[in-house]
C-alpha cells in the first residue's frame, strides 16, 4: 500500500506546478494564489514523506520499498524508485527548504508566478532523483533538475545579466553529457534496466572501467564547487536576487554529492580511488578560498554563498572517507544544513531588502528588525556548529573521521570552518552595532509573523533534533 506513496511523492509537485501556472496574480503584483497553491503541494508532500518514513524499515546499506513504473516506450523497460534513510532525510531538507523560499517570496513580486511554476518543476525532479534506484531514471533525473533552474534564472535574470544563464547551463550540460555516456554504454551491456545497487557487481571490459567511472566521477565533480569547476555556480549567485531561486540553485550540488555517496566508494577501481588525495587538496584549496572570500565580501549574499558551499566540501571530504558509517551522520547533517540555510537565505534577502532604504549600510539594520535578528542570530549559532542540532553532533564525527584518515586535509577543513564561523559572527556583530546607524532617519520593516513563526519552528525542530534526530518519524 504504501510503496503507492512514491510515484505521488514524485509526480504531486508537478501536478501543483500547473495550478500555479493557472492561478493569477492579485492586487499589487504578490501572487496569493500561487503561493497558496505551492505551499499546500509542499506540505501535502512533506505528510505523505512522514508516512512513508514511519512506514519502512530504513536502512543504510541498500534502497527499500522499491516500485516499479512500466516504460511503455522503446527500448521497453521500466523505471524503478524506492526509498532508504539517506533519500528520504534529503528529500525532506529538500521540501523544507524550498518552503522556507517560498515565505520569502513576499518582498519579491517580479516574476513571482513563473519562479513557483519552476520552483514546483524543481521539486519534483529532485523528488525523482534521490527516490530513483535504477541508472535510467537516476540519469533522466539527473538532467531534468537542470531545466527548471535554468528557467527561473533566466526569468529574473534582466540587461547583461542575461549571459549567465547561458553558462550556468553549459557547465551543467557538459556533467550531463559526460554522465550520459556510461549509462549508454552499461546499458548496452546489459541490454536491461541495471539498479543502482548492482553496478558495483558489474563485469566492464577490459580497458573500459578506467573510462567508464572516470567520466561518472567528473559528471558529479561539475555538480560541486570543487575548484576548477566552481565558476559555473560562483557567477550565477551574483545575479539570483530572490530568495527561492537562490535556494534552488544552491541545493543541486546536492546531487553531484549524493551521486558519490551512491558510487562511491566500492564501485569504483583502484585507478580511481589512488586520485582521493589529489581531490581532497583541491577541496580543502576551494574552501579556503571561500572562507577568505566570504570574510572579506561585504555582501550578505556572498557570504551566504561562501558558508554553504564550504558546508558542501566538508560533507564531500567525509563522503571520500574510508568509512560507510558516515553515510548517516551526512544524511542527519544535510537535514539540518538545508533547514538551517534556507532559513538564513530566507531573512538575508529579506535584509538586503530593506538594506537598500537606509542612507548608509545594512549595518546595524538588525536593531530596528527584532524578531529577524532572534531568528537570524538562532539560525545562524546552530549553522556555525554550536550544540542546539544534531548538526553538530554529526558534523564534529565527519570531521574526526577526516581527521583520521588524513591528518592535513583534516586540520585544513577544521582551520576553514572555524574562519567561516568567525567571518559568520562578526556578520552579525555588524548587523547589531547600533552605531552604524543614522538614529531617527532610518525606516524598515521586520519579517512578518509567518516567516518569524517558521524561523521559530524550524528551531524547534533543530534542538529536538539534537536529542534524538528522527523523533519526527519514530
Amino acid at each position: 500500500m504504501f510503496l503507492n506513496l512514491i510515484p505521488i511523492i514524485i509526480f504531486l509537485p508537478l501536478l501543483g506546478s500547473l495550478f500555479v501556472a493557472g492561478s493569477r496574480n492579485d492586487a499589487g503584483g504578490y501572487s496569493y494564489n500561487a503561493v497558496n497553491v505551492a505551499v499546500w503541494v509542499v506540505c501535502c508532500n512533506v505528510l505523505l514523506i512522514l508516512k512513508l518514513f514511519a512506514s519502512i524499515e530504513v536502512n543504510l546499506d541498500q534502497i527499500q520499498a522499491i516500485v516499479q513504473i512500466p516504460w511503455p516506450i522503446a527500448p521497453s523497460g521500466a523505471l524503478f524508485f524506492g526509498a532508504d534513510m539517506l533519500g528520504l532525510m534529503i528529500v525532506l531538507g529538500i521540501h523544507g527548504a524550498l518552503l522556507l523560499g517560498i515565505l520569502g517570496l513576499k518582498d519579491f513580486l517580479y516574476g513571482q508566478r513563473g519562479v513557483l511554476f519552476f520552483a514546483m518543476f524543481f521539486l519534483s525532479a529532485a523528488t525523482g532523483f534521490f527516490m530513483a534506484a535504477d541508472l535510467f531514471s537516476f540519469y533522466m533525473f539527473f538532467v531534468l533538475m537542470i531545466c527548471p533552474l535554468f528557467a527561473q534564472i533566466g526569468l529574473i535574470s534582466k540587461g547583461n545579466a542575461q549571459k549567465t544563464p547561458s553558462r550556468f547551463f553549459l557547465y551543467n550540460f557538459v556533467g550531463a553529457i559526460l554522465l550520459l555516456v556510461p549509462v549508454a554504454v552499461i546499458y548496452t551491456m546489459e541490454n536491461k534496466t541495471v539498479l543502482i545497487a548492482d553496478i558495483a557487481m558489474l563485469q566492464m571490459p577490459d580497458g573500459s572501467g578506467i573510462l567508464i567511472w572516470s567520466s561518472i566521477f567528473l559528471a558529479f565533480i561539475l555538480r560541486l564547487p570543487v575548484w576548477p569547476f566552481h565558476y559555473w555556480i560562483s557567477s550565477v549567485n551574483t545575479v539570483l536576487k530572490n530568495p527561492l531561486v537562490f535556494t534552488c540553485v544552491n541545493l543541486l550540488p546536492i546531487s553531484g554529492l549524493y551521486g558519490f555517496i551512491r558510487f562511491w566508494p566500492a564501485a569504483l577501481p583502484v585507478e580511481i580511488s589512488s586520485l582521493v588525495p589529489f581531490f581532497e587538496t583541491l577541496c580543502v584549496i576551494t574552501m579556503l578560498y571561500l572562507a577568505f572570500s566570504g570574510y572579506s565580501s561585504t555582501s550578505l549574499r556572498d557570504k551566504m554563498f561562501s558558508y554553504i558551499f564550504i558546508y558542501y566540501l566538508l560533507y564531500l571530504l567525509g563522503v571520500f572517507s574510508p568509512t560507510d558509517v558516515l553515510k548517516q551522520n551526512i544524511a542527519y547533517s544535510l537535514f539540518a544544513f538545508m533547514l538551517v540555510a534556507a532559513g538564513m537565505i530566507m531573512i538575508v534577502f529579506h535584509i538586503d531588502n530593506e538594506s537598500s532604504k537606509l542612507q548608509n549600510s545594512s549595518g546595524g539594520i538588525l536593531c530596528l528588525q527584532p524578531k529577524a535578528a532572534f531568528s537570524y542570530a538562532l539560525l545562524l549559532l546552530a549553522g556555525i556548529g554550536f550544540p542546539v542540532s544534531a548538526l553538530f553532533w554529526n558534523n564534529f564525527v565527519i570531521m574526526s573521521e577526516i581527521l583520521n584518515a588524513n591528518v592535513w586535509v583534516g586540520t585544513v577543513a577544521v582551520f576553514t570552518i572555524l574562519l567561516t564561523a568567525i567571518f559568520q559572527l562578526q556578520n552579525l556583530y555588524d548587523l547589531r552595532d547600533k552605531s552604524c546607524l543614522l538614529t531617527g532617519q532610518e525606516k524598515v520593516y521586520d519579517i512578518d509573523n509567518l516567516r518569524f513563526a517558521a524561523g521559530t519552528i524550524v528551531m524547534i525542530v533543530l534542538f529536538l533534533s539534537f536529542i534524538k534526530p528522527l523523533w519526527f518519524v519514530y
